[in-house]
Parts: structure tokens; C-alpha cells; sequence
């Protein structure tokens, strides 16, 4: 009876060393690849949920706290959460292990992004660097990810061998998607799409499509003339849709394309509700071609 109850301990003891690891992610794509890289080695929580903007997300006190908690945090950094900032800053102080995986992509492979409306050459722009690296899978891939592995090994490195593992089975079937997606996208490269805001810049130009913002501030509309130069450009250029996102209004997206009479959809950046990466990157892909068609 005795044995029975030491080896029945030593169970709980291994099941909860199993998932002893806490990794909390500020956006869903960090939750999805996080948690499927760790498997059931760690307990994996996502801060930033449906409906919320990581661009102007505060945290709570009980955000705070799971944040005190995690092993580890994996945030995107390059200011996409910008009231974020000093949370995660104080974490890093303490010691605690904070991963801004979007800063593992080198500086060179950054995009700016621009705060203005319309076109370059009517209005002036400032800039700052695109944050949304997460939705170019190369850059997932080649920089992201694997730093993803890197933090996750230094905080457990008796599991480093079974998330490297991990992580090449995303990265394969990321590079899959990525041959999908280019062998359909290809007869578009060259043509502009109108967008509510520059999530998708990295995706679209991985694959030689031009994006032209028409909001560029978070939770802004444009103008009525601001609009009809817009109306202008798409009826001028070789445009091949207009997109609004999830978390943006759409309203200004569904004049411009009535108006130009240019087809139109909405994207997800944060991929709410898909199963995992892969199905987040498939579902747009689907969104896009209700658009492109087949020409």
C-alpha cells in the first residue's frame, strides 16, 4: 500500500512538473505558434483577447499580475503594444524573461509605416516602423520562431530538443503555405491594394503586391475629400482590391469600393478563432481570392 502511495505521488509530482512551465502571449499569433511548439510542457495564456486592439490595450491589475507570473512573456515589441511598454519593461527589471519577438527580425527587413491618409505625393506622412511582422511567414520562419525556441530553451533546457522539434513542423508547413500562397499570388504581383490599415504590408509585399493604406491611425476615418482622392487613385491605378480588418471600421472601405467599383473583403490580423498559424495564414489567403479571383 505504502509503494502504491510513493509511486501515485511521484505521478502527481511528474504531472505537475509537466506543466509547472507558465508562457503567457500578448496577441493570439504568439499564443498559437507558443502553444504548439510547448505542447503539453507548459500552460500557455493569451493577454490581448477577441475584440481588443493590441495598439491601445491597457493593461488591467489582474493582467499585471499573470504578466508577475508567467515564466516567460512573448510580447511583439516595435511598439505594437505601446501602452505595454512600461509593464513589460518592469518585468525585464525584475528578471523576469520577456521575449519581444517581433525585435528578433533584423532591423534591415523592417518596413515603415506611415501616419497619414491618401496618397505620398498630395500629403505629408511621418513614420515609424510596421509592427505586424508576424504575418510574413518567412520572417516567422527565419527570425521569429526560432527565437521563440531560443527563450523557451534558456528557461527549460531539458525540453529544448522536443520544442526545437516542434517548431521545425510549424516551420515546414509554414513553407508549404508559403509556395501555396506565392503560386496563386503571382499572376497579381505588380497590382495595388487599397487597405483600411498596413497589417498585411509585409504579406503583401513578400509577394510583389504594392499596398496603399487609406487609414493609417488607430480608429481614424478619412475625410470626405481624403476619400475622393482615394476614389481618384483606385479608378487610376491598377487596383485589385480593398480590404478592412477586423479591427477597424469598415465603413470607409465600403464607399471607397462602391465607389471605385472595385472588389473588397476584410482581413484578420490577430486570427481570432483559427485553429492554429497555419489555418490563421490559410484563412486570409481564402479572403483574399473572394476578392482577386482567378484572372
Amino acid at each position: 500500500m505504502r509503494r502504491f502511495i510513493a509511486f501515485f505521488v511521484l505521478i502527481l509530482l511528474v504531472a505537475t512538473s509537466a506543466i509547472a512551465l507558465k508562457v503567457t502571449a500578448t496577441i493570439n499569433p504568439y499564443y498559437m505558434i507558443v502553444r504548439d511548439i510547448v505542447g503539453d510542457r507548459a500552460e500557455v495564456s493569451l493577454l490581448i483577447g477577441p475584440g481588443q486592439n493590441p495598439h491601445v490595450f491597457s493593461p488591467k491589475i489582474s493582467d499585471v499580475k499573470r504578466l508577475n507570473e508567467a515564466d516567460l512573456v512573448v510580447a511583439n515589441g516595435l511598439e505594437l503594444e505601446a501602452f505595454l511598454e512600461s509593464t513589460l519593461e518592469e518585468l525585464s527589471r525584475k528578471g523576469k524573461r520577456v521575449l519581444l519577438a517581433g525585435e528578433s527580425v533584423p532591423p534591415s527587413l523592417l518596413s515603415e509605416e506611415e501616419d497619414g491618409h491618401g496618397e505620398t505625393d498630395t500629403l505629408e506622412h511621418s513614420h515609424s516602423i510596421n509592427p505586424h511582422v508576424w504575418l510574413d511567414p518567412l520572417l516567422l520562419v527565419d527570425h521569429i520562431i526560432p527565437a521563440i525556441v531560443e527563450a523557451l530553451t534558456e528557461i527549460d533546457p531539458e525540453s529544448g530538443s522536443y520544442y526545437g522539434e516542434n517548431a521545425e513542423k510549424i516551420s515546414g508547413r509554414l513553407m508549404y503555405f508559403y509556395g501555396e500562397a506565392g503560386m496563386y499570388l503571382e499572376r497579381f504581383r505588380g497590382g495595388v491594394v487599397i487597405v483600411a490599415h498596413p497589417s498585411f504590408s509585409y504579406f503583401f509585399d513578400r509577394f510583389g503586391i504594392v499596398l496603399e493604406p487609406v487609414l493609417e491611425g488607430v480608429g481614424d476615418e478619412p475625410s470626405i475629400q481624403e476619400l475622393k482622392r482615394l476614389v481618384d487613385f483606385a479608378r487610376s491605378e491598377k487596383v485589385i482590391g480593398i480590404f478592412s480588418e477586423y479591427q477597424q471600421s469598415k465603413r470607409p472601405v465600403e464607399i471607397l469600393a462602391g465607389e471605385a467599383s472595385v472588389g473588397s473583403g476584410s482581413l484578420d490580423p490577430l486570427g481570432i478563432s483559427r485553429a492554429d498559424i497555419i489555418d490563421h495564414f490559410r484563412w486570409n489567403l481564402e479572403e483574399m481570392k473572394k476578392v482577386f479571383g482567378e484572372r
